[in-house]
């Protein structure tokens, strides 16, 4: 299936009695999903527990839609009254160092009821509405002396989720998104309101901290880099009017493009987060750990486009979840593969890479088989059909992907041969 993840089943597999094989086992009742995807899950949460630095466990919904298909049972409605799929929530563990992808920390699949009740429409209350604080629980407390952080947008900015972080010895950074009541100044007065007060901030210097923003390329602008000011400070957040809970210390930081080119969207970014903020380096930081947060994006672009996960002619929903535990590795090593070349060193290929790996693409190409890392995975890019032009861009995850399984292709072949 890794070594082609674009295909339908059958494709993927090598003969018909396999095919056979792994559609019984998707289907099989006795597999549990959860079972499936457990491994890489417990993986991924160890490996965080392994690192020294920071870690950023990013959070965000994803629509499985499989209006167009045969499946039938064990789906709901999703999006419009036509659509029908289910709902993915995932945590993306990254390195913020960087952008280094560890894996998928937690994972959480919703099935909609036909006729919902009202008060749980939308994900505001009800299950949907806990998976903010679910993946807190799942991803489990920060070991002793480590940092971690969840990272979110405005859908998760409530007072749950936020306690839950503080709870579990973890911090977070989230986009604010009501202008919510909060209590803020010398006497912690009440009534003020967090977007109000945030358009009144201004560096504490009284000069402007200058910070570059690198927006993601959208349908209608493409990915830039926006002068963006800095202004934080800090305040108080209660519990929901009603609700019993403890009063959250947390800083707000305000990040915003003062002169937008022409016809361009402004950038501006309020964000709240349990880190201490006393300096513009540290805000900085706070925006930067936000940003990873197009990663989660990235990797569910991997699962659908690169894995094709909304194809598959699964009858049945449940035979969707099974199936998810062998594609959501195989999306996470996609976009890892990409990181890899946006991060790799200069150092030699063969002293990472599988040198039979180098060997081969050394002739294919035609370069010294002493190549760095780098000149490997362009290697790799320009098989899969990027073409390197200055104005291409780094090669993205499709290309990479492309052209490593042809280069598998031309390492079987020449086992095969040597056998």
């Amino acid at each position: 299936m890794a070594e082609h993840a674009g295909k339908s089943l059958q494709g993927q597999m090598d003969s018909w009695a396999e095919t056979i094989g792994a559609s019984r086992l998707l289907s099989n009742e006795q597999v549990k999903a959860e079972e499936l995807w457990r491994p890489h899950l417990e993986a991924t949460r160890a490996g965080a527990a392994r690192e020294a630095g920071v870690v950023l466990f990013i959070q965000d919904w994803t629509t499985l839609d499989y209006t167009a298909h045969q499946t039938k049972k064990g789906i709901g409605p999703v999006g419009s009254r036509q659509q029908r799929g289910m709902l993915l929530h995932s945590a993306l563990a990254v390195v913020p160092a960087g952008k280094r992808v560890l894996g998928v920390a937690h994972l959480q699949v919703f099935i909609r009821p036909e006729e919902p009740r009202k008060p749980e429409r939308g994900r505001s209350s009800g299950p949907e509405g806990q998976a903010w604080e679910a993946g807190v629980k799942a991803v489990g407390r920060a070991p002793e002396g480590a940092h971690w952080l969840h990272v979110s947008d405005r859908e998760s900015a409530v007072y749950a989720y936020m306690a839950a972080c503080v709870g579990y010895g973890k911090g977070f950074v989230v986009r604010a998104f009501r202008n919510r009541k909060v209590r803020a100044g010398v006497r912690q007065k009440e009534g003020a309101r967090l977007k109000d007060l945030a358009h009144t901030l201004l560096p504490k210097s009284g000069s402007r901290h200058a910070y570059t923003v690198t927006t993601q390329a959208t349908k209608r602008e493409p990915a830039r880099q926006a002068d963006s000011v800095l202004s934080w400070c800090r305040l108080v957040v209660p519990p929901p009017e009603g609700e019993h809970g403890e009063l959250l210390d947390v800083w707000v930081v305000r990040a915003w493009e003062t002169d937008p080119p022409p016809g361009a969207t402004r950038v501006e970014w309020i964000l709240l987060t349990s880190e201490c903020i006393e300096t513009a380096t540290a805000a900085a930081r706070v925006v930067e750990w936000y940003t990873c947060r197009w990663l989660i994006e990235d990797y569910h672009m991997c699962l659908k486009t690169g894995c094709r996960i909304e194809h598959s002619q699964l009858d049945d929903g449940a035979d969707l979840q099974r199936l998810l535990g062998f594609a959501v590795p195989i999306a996470v090593r996609l976009l890892q593969l990409r990181q890899d070349v946006r991060n790799a060193p200069e150092v030699t290929a063969k002293s990472v890479v599988d040198p039979l790996f180098v060997q081969l693409l050394a002739a294919r190409l035609k370069l010294s088989r002493n190549m760095s890392l780098d000149q490997f995975w362009k290697g790799v890019a320009q098989l899969g059909g990027h073409l390197g032009r200055k104005s291409d861009g780094p090669p993205g995850w499709r290309t990479l992907w492309q052209g490593w399984i042809k280069l598998s292709e031309y390492a079987l072949g020449a086992c095969l041969l040597a056998c």
